[in-house]
């Protein structure tokens, strides 16, 4: 495992919206990398373009300037199949079938990889198992995904992409709406998945404190920009200092708190 490995490289990016008769840019010529092994929290405040940049890197999006490469290869000349053997993405919709197992779940993971049919031969079902392994979920294989708790069924999400066996992973607010408890086994997981299995994972996230903590490296959104840097040299450039710093909030980063302030 190489992890100087190049994963993702994003150069020039730019993309926006139509507003009425204008346009409103979002994301304004970025520049960054991920390397393999590596966990990469995407923050910023609401409409920053955080969901954006992740749909872009995934091939949900294709109307943007500038070039995105995943292991060398520019994302726009790859065909969905491809893509699909390069990236998976976890979103932060809920799988609503009924009558679904775990398993079936996690084997769906394996779709660029069985063709057609759909049929998994026994090197598809070793990947299956593994994945079910790797990520604690080998004793629910067989419940049904509704029968889950939200955490559980966010864990089912990443086994099914880690079944995919992509080098990079991007997921949307992975632990959204989850408990406190739920939202450290996740992160737990991640970096697990990123150790041990060598696998790049970008994520987004409002959990700035839980970003801080656990990310290898931050891409901080902020008026269409990114900052990109570890926590620690994002702290003591003082990047957070200057996007959140307000009348009503201030990020301390001595003890890498955020406090807020409370008028009379």
């Amino acid at each position: 495992m190489n992890r100087n490995e190049n994963i993702l490289t994003i150069d020039r990016l730019s993309a926006g919206y139509r507003n009425g008769q204008s346009v409103k840019t979002v994301l304004s010529n970025l520049n960054a990398t991920a390397m393999r092994g590596e966990l990469i929290a995407v923050i910023g405040r609401n409409g920053s373009g955080k969901s954006t940049l992740l749909r872009i890197i995934t091939g949900l999006q294709r109307d943007y300037t500038g070039n995105v490469y995943i292991e060398q290869t520019e994302t726009v000349k790859l065909s969905h199949r491809q893509l699909a053997k390069k990236v998976g993405y976890v979103s932060t919709e809920t799988v609503r079938v009924p009558n679904m197992s775990v398993y079936d779940l996690v084997a769906l993971g394996r779709f660029p990889h069985t063709g057609w049919t759909g049929r998994l031969d026994s090197e598809n079902e070793t990947c299956v198992l593994k994945a079910l392994s790797d990520t604690g979920m080998t004793g629910m294989a067989s419940r049904y995904v509704s029968e889950l708790s939200d955490g559980e069924r966010q864990r089912a999400m990443i086994t099914r992409t880690l079944a995919q066996d992509t080098s990079l992973m991007v997921m949307d607010e992975p632990t959204a709406f989850l408990d406190i408890t739920g939202k450290y086994e996740i992160f737990n997981l991640l970096k697990k998945i990123t150790g041990e299995n060598g696998k790049t994972v970008i994520f987004s996230t409002h959990d700035l404190q839980m970003a801080i903590s656990c990310a290898d490296k931050i891409w901080l959104l902020h008026n269409a920009a990114l900052f990109e840097g570890a926590p620690k040299d994002l702290i003591l450039n003082g990047v957070f200092d200057k996007i959140f710093d307000s009348g009503n909030i201030r990020y301390n980063p001595g003890a890498g708190t955020f406090t807020f302030r409370f008028q009379d």
